[in-house]
């Protein structure tokens, strides 16, 4: 039997097929495309995603011989980017706002301003940044008419890309508790939605999912025609932390990719940052809750592809080593990538991106 994970990035939706040894035996990819209408939103279109995850995973499921083959699905995603969806009709009210958007810029400082961070940051383990879902939330029920009207009917639902994948993939409106800890709306010390929390940014606790354990029985899929459990979902850099086994305390990761990300597990106490670093739930399954310290830089890999795409600098990625070997050093010239802000410690949505020491 194989175990099919579907890893679902800003850039990309990959499928992977796993054998019983952990080694990958097959693989799809296909790219998945952002939206820049105005300068700071980042969009991507919800029905896209989720069309992109179907075929890569079909495309896997028929080549291991169908869906009979695959003991179960595990699910991996970019987190924060949020999806409004009608719960009766399935359908996306409005385009997803990845998590890269800064549009909310002005509305997390006005909550900054009127002292509400200390709050959210012992409440939920985060700040107020438009990075995280909440904010998030809040724009698409005062700027979006369908969800606003969705919202009045009772049927809006709200929810993370795990959320959306799971509930297309299995009827269930349900979100794992990683990647509810990136909404900050969860308190964190209980993985259960914050009233508080939810009054504070204005979001309707009847539009958000339940909270779930990260792996389980998650649901059924039958859609790849015999049922495949759904069996772990898991936000893509708490997955990441796991999957390099860093789970005992003072073990770390860093990721590059997209953004940057490095997170060093605490073990079962969340962590208490005096230097603007964030909490959040590492794992939770039955009784156990594990927690890490997370430090977010968002320009990473986006850097090689805004040199390669908007500059014209490089023509493929791989250009960028070459160059980079070319020189003894960088003659004292930096780059500040800060095309969304800045990320941790800083936090400051308003730098922009700027190169220093040119002569």
């Amino acid at each position: 039997m194989t175990i099919l994970v579907l890893d679902e990035g800003t850039s990309s939706t990959r499928a992977l097929l796993f054998d019983e040894a952990g080694r990958i035996i097959d693989s799809e990819q296909q790219p998945v495309r952002c939206g820049y209408p105005r300068p700071g939103w980042v969009e991507q279109d919800a029905d896209a995603i989720w069309e992109a995850t179907r075929d890569v995973a079909a495309t896997v499921i028929e080549r291991a011989g169908g869906a009979a083959a695959i003991a179960a699905i595990g699910i991996t995603n970019q987190r924060e980017t949020v999806v409004a969806w009608d719960k009766d009709t399935g359908e996306p009210l409005a385009p997803a706002i990845v998590w890269q958007d800064r549009r909310t810029a002005q509305a997390c400082a006005a909550l900054r301003d009127g002292g509400h961070e200390t709050f959210v940051h012992e409440r939920s383990g985060l700040l107020l940044d438009p990075y995280f879902s909440a904010s998030k939330m809040r724009w698409l029920l005062d700027h979006e008419g369908a969800v606003a009207q969705a919202a009045a009917r009772g049927t809006l639902a709200f929810g993370t890309i795990d959320c959306w994948l799971r509930f297309k993939l299995t009827g269930r409106f349900e979100t794992d508790a990683s990647n509810a800890s990136r909404t900050a709306l969860m308190a964190l010390e209980t993985s259960r939605w914050d009233d508080d929390l939810c009054t504070l940014f204005g979001v309707p606790g009847s539009a958000l999912p339940g909270i779930i354990d990260m792996a389980g029985d998650l649901g059924s899929c039958g859609l790849f025609g015999d049922p495949i459990l759904v069996a772990a979902s898991v936000g893509d850099q708490q997955a990441a932390t796991l999957g390099q086994a860093c789970i005992k305390q003072g073990m770390a990761k860093s990721t590059f990719g997209t953004g940057l990300f490095a997170l060093a597990s605490t073990g079962a106490t969340p962590p208490k940052s005096e230097h603007r670093l964030l909490a959040t739930l590492l794992y939770q399954r039955d009784d156990i809750r594990l927690y890490a310290l997370e430090g977010s830089v968002f320009v990473a890999g986006s850097l090689v592809q805004w040199l390669r795409d908007m500059a014209g600098l490089v023509g493929s990625a791989q250009e960028t080593e070459t160059l980079a070997r070319s020189v003894e050093d960088n003659g004292g010239v930096t780059i500040i990538p800060a095309f969304t802000g800045l990320g941790a410690p800083h936090w400051r949505a308003d730098i922009t991106g700027s190169i220093h020491g040119l002569t």
